[in-house]
């Protein structure tokens, strides 16, 4: 398992704070932190290993059309295909961030030769039922761990 030194450029915001601005923009925010965080992996991942960045700007495209098709179904009634296509452009966005997650999930376990057996494993349960947010938890603990293991070293 390589060191986790560099791992601290991803290390952003708390989990909370990505939850709550999530929530809050309808999900607007979670792709632009999945944007921001895709060019740091893509610059630690080799050449054939990069996530799209056409696949993203795909997430913030679609998560933008959520929003807008959110705002106009609060307009219309049930039924009314703008409340269908809310409905379908949610889960397509859904599926994209979950997508994502196991894009990245794989890429920060290759680049750091992480296996299951380490605490420092992306498990791929949490990375279905939480994108980002567990990526982003996931980063923090890893950090957190780093900064007690210095501690203790320096002690």
């Amino acid at each position: 398992m390589k060191e986790f030194d560099s791992i601290t450029s991803f290390k952003d915001q708390s989990t909370w704070r990505l939850v709550g601005l999530g929530i809050v923009t309808y999900g607007v925010y979670f792709a632009h932190y999945t944007k921001k965080q895709t060019i740091k992996i893509n610059d630690l991942s080799g050449e054939n290993n990069k996530i799209s960045e056409g696949f993203v700007n795909a997430i913030l495209a679609m998560s933008y059309i959520s929003l807008i098709l959110f705002f106009a179904y609060l307009a219309v009634d049930e039924g009314h295909p703008v409340a269908i296509l809310s409905d379908i452009s949610d889960r397509i966005s859904g599926i994209m961030f979950i997508v994502w997650g196991f894009m990245a999930r794989n890429r920060l376990n290759t680049a750091y030769e992480i296996n299951k057996d380490n605490r420092e494993w992306f498990h791929g349960l949490w990375t279905f039922l939480f994108s980002p947010m567990y990526f982003n938890y996931k980063i923090n603990s890893i950090c957190e761990e780093s900064v007690k293991q210095v501690a203790a070293e320096n002690s």
